[in-house]
């Protein structure tokens, strides 16, 4: 109601226009606010658009082209990665996982978007070996896949916890400190949650120099 009566004093003709459709329906959200487009990875030539979290009129006609286009050709016409149902690990199909990260994206749809903001639910799917020791040494984690991954070490009375801002937040000092000890210290950067490749075979060499930005043919 008190929406409704700013609403009517912005816009006085709404206190007379009336309730000409009143709807209630249901709708899709997935846990990172992202649909879900492409091939499923479960069976092929079967294709997936569907988790549009209230933004399927206004995406259509790009999802359709590309999902046209996809079909056709056998790959997408550009970068949609982060749309691609492939992204999805096996843990973000348990329903616990899928309950509590779409009930948060949900109520943060139209919350205020902080820059930096992390997820509250469901979290420590994975955690590194030196989880334990990082948090010790102060770290504020933050999630990436599952991933538990220190974002930044609080030091000199900062709170461990982020402060949302969009000015200069709480752990901008402490990130300068880090930077500082990386160039003129030794720093220790955990890449746990990094992806891993075994690249093998006679032109093993050959194509990581391809794919790299120095030459890996070293001893």
């Amino acid at each position: 109601e008190p929406i409704l009566a700013h609403a009517i004093n912005r816009v006085p003709m709404l206190e007379t226009a009336g309730i000409q459709l009143f709807f209630n329906g249901p709708e899709s959200f997935t846990p990172d606010v992202r649909y879900y487009l492409g091939e499923a990875p479960e069976v092929k030539n079967v294709y997936v658009a569907t988790g549009f979290n209230s933004i399927g009129i206004q995406s259509s006609g790009g999802a359709g082209l590309v999902l046209s286009k996809w079909i056709k050709d056998g790959y997408p016409p550009m970068d949609v990665s982060g749309m691609d149902i492939r992204r999805i690990h096996p843990f973000q199909s348990v329903r616990n996982y899928v309950h509590d990260r779409a009930s948060e994206s949900l109520g943060l749809l139209y919350a205020m978007h902080w820059p930096y903001r992390q997820a509250e639910t469901a979290r420590g799917v994975r955690r590194s070996p030196l989880y334990s020791y990082a948090k010790e040494l102060g770290a504020v984690f933050g999630e990436v896949n599952g991933w538990e991954r220190p974002n930044w070490y609080a030091r000199d009375g900062v709170k461990p916890e982020y402060e949302y801002s969009y000015g200069r937040q709480n752990w901008f000092p402490c990130a300068d400190h880090e930077a500082k000890q990386l160039m003129t210290n030794c720093v220790f950067f955990d890449q746990a949650s990094f992806a891993k490749f075994s690249v093998e075979g006679r032109d093993a060499c050959k194509v990581l120099n391809h794919v790299s930005a120095a030459n890996v043919d070293v001893e």
